[in-house]
């Protein structure tokens, strides 16, 4: 049957992954052994196994906590290899302490063998004068304002809930914010995209694909609001990026969010309707909450910078070392990247 012929299809693409993993392995660590390394930073999960001290950046536990929003070899890949890279590595580095506690929480992992490292922000991220902001709105031929979500198209961002939403409001909200959807289409997002052709393209609802760099600051700048109802993120870049640029934002109630923007922003259950419903008719009306939202988003979101996101990460490299680095004994080249 298709079903039989399909599910050994996976097993011999997982059987050929994992022969080409543990070639990649014994390479790896004899190029390690070589040239003789005093520590080694795998920056996306799942280390090789090599003889040096290791430390590995968790993102998220995503694919642990949540293994229907990830496809089934990335899972496979997971359950095979995580444990024993928990056990292999001398040290972790997470994007935020709330990672770094569900590490501790879900896999009694020590805290103090756990660095959380913060991410930094793009640059040329600011507020923008808006005249020239729409100005370039206009070149990419997009609406004046409308509320805004950046990001892949997939289960995990929560987008078919978010456009079922918006797609309820009144039509005057509508006509007068679309919902400007900044991103591509990602794993699984087959009724995303059912419902966007069906309803949500036919109720004022925008799919722009990917945006320029060097246009992003603009289209943040023209949101009413940015919308971030994800299920689940290890930190969730968009949020204090619109902060950055000095824009109200509404969020899922979900640990990153709360770390990353804290007071300043609002926060909704990513299940209830009702809830995100009245959000979005009080912030398309009600200036002075719209205001409140903005009030110290770009002094907040200057925390998150790629230079002490750095820093944090070498003193965890000094910690994992046995060293302690004055700010004089950093290499200058270092300094001059950071």
């Amino acid at each position: 049957s298709q079903q039989q012929n399909n599910s050994a299809a996976s097993m011999i693409k997982n059987q050929v992954k994992s022969f080409a993993r543990n070639g990649l392995d014994y390479l790896f660590a004899d190029r390690v052994r070589r040239i003789g390394c005093d520590l080694y930073h795998e920056p996306n999960f799942l280390p090789f196994d090599v003889d040096a001290p290791t430390i590995s950046t968790i993102h998220d536990l995503s694919v642990i906590r949540y293994p229907q929003w990830h496809p089934k070899d990335r899972v496979h890949e997971f359950e095979k290899r995580f444990e024993k890279a928990l056990s292999n590595c001398t040290h972790f580095l997470t994007d935020l302490e709330f990672v770094k506690q569900e590490l501790v929480s879900e896999f009694n992992v020590p805290s103090e063998k756990i660095t959380a490292t913060p991410l930094g922000i793009r640059s040329g991220l600011s507020p923008l004068p808006i005249p020239e902001a729409r100005a370039i709105l206009k070149e990419l031929n997009l609406p004046q304002k409308y509320f805004l979500h950046l990001g892949t198209i997939e289960p995990r961002k929560n987008l078919l809930f978010l456009m079922q939403v918006y797609c309820d409001l009144p039509l005057r909200v509508r006509e007068q914010y679309p919902l400007l959807l900044v991103g591509g289409w990602g794993w699984n997002a087959e009724k995303e995209a059912a419902f966007y052709e069906e309803t949500a393209k036919h109720h004022n609802v925008i799919l722009s694909g990917y945006i320029p760099d060097d246009k992003i600051s603009a289209v943040y700048n023209c949101a009413r609001a940015l919308l971030a109802p994800s299920h689940y993120e290890g930190f969730g870049l968009p949020p204090v990026e619109m902060m950055a640029c000095g824009g109200a934002v509404l969020a899922s109630k979900i640990g990153a969010h709360q770390e990353v923007c804290g007071t300043t922003t609002s926060y909704f259950h990513p299940e209830d309707k009702d809830a995100w419903r009245d959000a979005l008719l009080q912030i398309a009306w009600d200036d002075e909450w719209h205001r409140a939202l903005r009030k110290g988003a770009v002094e907040k979101a200057a925390r998150f910078s790629w230079h002490q996101c750095a820093l944090n990460t070498y003193s965890a490299y000094e910690k994992v070392l046995g060293i302690n680095a004055t700010p004089a004994l950093i290499p200058s080249s270092f300094k001059k990247a950071c």
